[in-house]
């Protein structure tokens, strides 16, 4: 019999052993207290109810007894009277006598007495006590003869009941005892023994053995309907399955949290994405994935940054993948698609087709089982609405990756998102400080460069003013052309940083249009910067079919023509340069080349940028600042400028402005 002292905790899908035993010193020695008192209750119920019937059984005896009795004397009404009668009327005394002593043997009947009418008196019997007496009248006809009273107790029926009583309180006794032990036995066999079963279960329930479900030996196990110990199993193991469900959310979450606790450690250790992504994979590994790969886009091409592989003998394999198989962005593989549409890939089951569809060939399908693929996860880098990259997590069992997983993988990139931004952002922001610092030095050096000429041409003529020394016209003149043209040069200066500082301030050009001759407004520079075209050796050949009239801006065609000239003297190398202006079907194009240096095709596409500067402005100098206002200048126009250039062969920058007035820009 199952008890909760002698039960073992269930640990293996099935009920522990009992040990053989006889039923009866398992019951003594189990201390089944609810079965003990469940006989003990059955027992005095059968004893009561088995008493109680008894004596209602007596009663009922008893009174039976007592209509027997009652019958007896109607008996003797009507069959011994009529005899007595007819003995008395013959005087037959002998007849008499023999039938009152008849009467006596009936049972109950302890005496019969008869008086005669005559003075006679007759007796038999008269032994015992009488309870009860009955008078009986004898006639002869209508003559009156005598009374027979007839007496008798039940100390018969009583002796009688006495014996029976024995008999059925034993009987009663026995049947009880029978019944107890056999309902005892039922409730232990269906009952005790599974609640104790239910008990050492529960308590040997631990955190290590939830997975083992409650399980009763019950027999009958073709039954169909469930009774109430199915119910109260049912729901001590849907308590355990609760139990361990939330026990393995907790678990869960609390692996989660530690994982991302450790890889926001990774990720605030440094701002050198070249050092933390790599540790991101590697904590990858293990906790989400077999082998994991980050890839980072920049410039609209993917580039991995990280990998790493649980098993350290196969890093090369990765290495290898990314040398000869590197993520392109319009490619199938995971992170290339989580990339381009910014939302989550997951494979739960990658098959054969599925692996060749997104390599490339059979040596590329060959790396990747080596590195082992049967499920996969891709999770974007999302920042500020755009996707930075993506993560790709790899596990070589299918099914790997579910809900829990890809809210995982998605803080993990959320996370390591904003830190490649503010990684990005702080680099820009040193870039942008280092801009500043050369902008400033530049601008103060290019400032300085027309005013101390200045300075020093108003110095000399104040000292020879001083001197009373005659100043003759024509250097007087020459002295004043010069310090205006270095005014001139000094207000241009200044012009470009206003309307840098108006463009940086998300305002468009204010054009100042009138009617003009750009032909005339070119000869007009040329003319300005006669000496600078001497001082660089450089022949400026001309074509200017002049007049070539339209509604522009003049001073800031100025500044265009005398940037883009001037650029042309400073990489030119002294060689000549082509200056030209021509019509085309409503439009002027302005086409400035030079056979200098020239630049390479990363170059110009950075070469309208502001700040921008292909050589060192040690050499060159320059605020960075010419071309980005040309290009903003045609632009309000309703024009553009492009460039053509190869290195060692020169530069040829031509500008395309409407003649009519083009609309305001926004």
């Amino acid at each position: 019999m199952a008890t909760p002292e002698s039960h073992a905790p269930v640990t293996s899908g099935a009920q522990a052993r009992e040990p053989e035993m006889t039923w009866g010193s398992r019951w003594l020695r189990s201390g089944n207290r609810l079965g003990r008192r469940l006989l003990l209750y059955i027992l005095l119920f059968s004893t009561a109810v088995s008493l109680l019937g008894t004596l209602v059984q007596l009663g009922a005896d008893y009174h039976r007894e007592v209509r027997q009795l009652e019958e007896r004397f109607t008996q003797i009404r009507s069959s011994y009277a009529q005899g007595l009668a007819e003995s008395l009327w013959t005087l037959d005394e002998a007849l008499l006598r023999t039938q009152l002593e008849g009467i006596t043997t009936l049972p109950g009947i302890v005496v019969a007495e008869l008086d005669t009418e005559l003075g006679t008196h007759y007796v038999a019997g008269g032994g015992a006590p009488r309870e009860f007496s009955r008078d009986f009248p004898l006639y002869h006809g209508p003559r009156l003869l005598g009374t027979l009273r007839v007496g008798a107790n039940l100390a018969y029926a009583r002796a009688e009941l006495r014996s029976r009583v024995l008999v059925i309180l034993a009987t009663e006794a026995g049947k009880t005892f029978l019944f107890g032990l056999f309902a005892f036995f039922l409730i232990q066999r269906l009952v005790t023994q599974h609640l104790a079963t239910m008990a050492a279960y529960t308590r040997g329930l631990d955190t290590e053995h939830l997975e083992t479900p409650l399980v009763l030996r019950r027999t009958g196990t073709h039954r169909v309907r469930q009774d109430e110990l199915d119910e109260v199993s049912a729901a001590i193991n849907e308590m355990r399955e609760s139990l361990r469900k939330e026990l393995g959310d907790r678990q869960r979450s609390e692996a989660a949290s530690a994982f991302l606790a450790r890889a926001g450690g990774v990720l605030v250790e440094s701002l050198d994405l070249e050092k933390v992504l790599p540790r991101i994979a590697s904590v990858c590994v293990g906790p989400l994935a077999d082998w994991c790969v980050i890839d980072l886009r920049e410039q609209g091409v993917l580039r991995r940054v990280g990998g790493a592989h649980v098993d350290a003998g196969k890093a090369p394999l990765l290495e290898e993948l990314q040398r000869r198989y590197p993520p392109s962005p319009d490619s199938r593989v995971p992170a290339a698609v989580a990339t381009r549409t910014g939302t989550w890939v997951l494979e739960s089951r990658v098959t054969q087709a599925g692996m060749r569809a997104q390599c490339v060939d059979d040596a590329h399908v060959r790396l990747v089982e080596e590195l082992g693929l049967g499920s996969v996860l891709a999770v974007p880098l999302m920042s500020r609405g755009h996707a930075l990259g993506a993560i790709t997590l790899a596990a070589a069992e299918p099914e790997r990756y579910g809900p829990a997983e890809l809210a995982l993988a998605e803080e993990l990139a959320r996370r390591a998102a904003i830190a490649i931004d503010n990684a990005r952002l702080y680099r820009q922001a040193e870039q942008a400080l280092r801009l500043r610092e050369t902008f400033l030095s530049v601008a103060g050096h290019e400032l300085r460069t027309p005013l101390l000429p200045l300075q020093l041409r108003l110095q000399s003529l104040l000292r020879r003013g001083r001197s009373a020394v005659p100043l003759e016209p024509e250097v007087l003149l020459g002295e004043i052309a010069v310090a205006e043209w270095q005014t001139r040069r000094l207000g241009l200066l200044v012009d470009q940083l206003l309307d840098v500082s108006h463009l940086i301030a998300g305002n468009a050009l204010v054009l100042r249009r009138k009617r003009m001759d750009l032909c005339k407004l070119v000869e007009g520079v040329l003319e300005g910067v006669q000496r600078q075209i001497s001082d660089s050796g450089s022949e400026v050949v001309r074509e200017l079919c002049s007049p070539v009239e339209g509604e522009w801006d003049p001073r800031r065609l100025e500044l265009v023509v005398m940037g883009l000239v001037q650029n042309a003297l400073k990489f030119g190398e002294g060689r000549p340069i082509d200056v030209r202006v021509m019509e085309r079907e409503g439009s002027v194009l302005l086409v400035v080349r030079d056979r200098g240096m020239g630049m390479s095709k990363r170059e110009q596409e950075h070469i309208f940028d502001r700040f921008s500067r292909g050589v060192p402005e040690q050499h060159f100098g320059g605020l960075g600042l010419g071309l980005y206002l040309t290009r903003e200048v045609a632009r309000a126009h309703g024009g553009s400028i492009s460039v053509e250039s190869e290195p060692g062969e020169g530069t040829t920058f031509t500008v395309v402005l409407p003649v009519g007035e083009a609309p305001p820009a926004a």
